[in-house]
């Protein structure tokens, strides 16, 4: 290794630089760099690139580039006057500079950016549009004049009709009028009979009995709910388990019975915080003071028959 090159390549280690941020600070190939610390002169392009690279190289690490050069001269080839002036490093950094600086090289830096904003702004606007066209969809078409006016024509037509055939059905709805109020109160009556009710019976230790006369053959539904504490509670049909869980106070659930169901349990672990309520109806089971109780509902057969008649 040439003693210029090792003075170099020691600054440069005592500065804390590698070949690769040396090569980033000057600008200068790397393999120009390692070649002045080998002191291979002859694999640089010219004379006159030894000595401008050997001085910035010197610059860069801390030494006097000037004075170093004065120390080797005997070591440097002496390049050819004005031959490569113009090529000079330092000039070829002002030039790099001066194109970096320049405003077509800027508008490329900030192209990405540039394109990503137009891409926002283009969706921006496509959203926009799609929310204008789907606000002002299609609207009601208003009725013409001409359909209210057949709408108008048929009415009257209708009342011509009617006042014509009035005198016939006057004679007979004087008749028909005391079979249809006959008619009503049978209804009413059948309407009465045939709702839902509810007997408790007081409660036999652990068990007690509901007897329900008119229960429908469908859509019944049990409401279950706690007040004061929690209360757990099960729903038992036809020997199966059709609901189980804890109720916490203020809280309710629905459970639908089957279909022509005739007899269902509810057991509760806390019966007197326990509420009851069948198709909407409650169900008192309060005539009793067993905390756990066994509440056996049973459709009346001679009821249930003849509901179904």
């Amino acid at each position: 290794m040439d003693e210029i090159g090792q003075k170099l390549r020691d600054a440069r280690i005592q500065k804390g630089y590698t070949i690769d941020d040396l090569q980033q600070i000057t600008k200068i190939q790397k393999r120009y760099l390692i070649a002045i610390e080998e002191g291979n002169f002859d694999a640089l392009p010219g004379d006159f690139y030894v000595r401008a690279f050997i001085k910035q190289y010197a610059d860069t690490v801390g030494l006097d580039g000037d004075a170093l050069l004065t120390q080797f001269q005997q070591d440097i080839p002496e390049p050819q006057p004005q031959e490569y002036a113009a090529q000079s490093v330092e000039n070829k950094t002002r030039a790099t500079r001066a194109e970096e600086a320049s405003p077509v090289n800027r508008l490329r830096r900030y192209l990405p950016q540039i394109a990503i904003a137009a891409v926002v702004v283009v969706a921006v606007i496509v959203i926009y549009v799609i929310m204008l066209v789907y606000q002002s969809g299609p609207k009601q078409t208003i009725p013409t004049d001409s359909e209210s006016v057949a709408v108008s024509s048929k009415r009257s037509t209708s009342k011509t009709s009617k006042s014509s055939t009035s005198s016939k059905t006057s004679k007979t709805s004087a008749t028909s009028s005391s079979s249809k109020t006959a008619e009503k109160s049978s209804k009413k009556s059948t309407k009465k009979s045939s709702k839902l009710d509810i007997s408790v019976a007081d409660a036999n230790g652990a068990t007690q009995a509901v007897t329900l006369k008119n229960l429908p053959k469908t859509g019944n539904k049990l409401t279950l709910g706690a007040t004061g504490a929690t209360a757990w509670t099960s729903v038992i049909v036809n020997g199966s388990t059709t609901w189980q869980g804890s109720l916490t106070s203020g809280n309710s659930q629905e459970v639908t019975l089957p279909d022509n169901v005739t007899t269902f349990q509810v057991r509760s672990g806390n019966a007197t915080a326990t509420t009851i309520k069948l198709n909407g109806q409650s169900v008192d089971i309060s005539k009793g003071t067993s905390i756990v109780r066994t509440i056996t509902f049973t459709a009346d057969a001679t009821e249930s028959e003849g509901s179904q008649e």
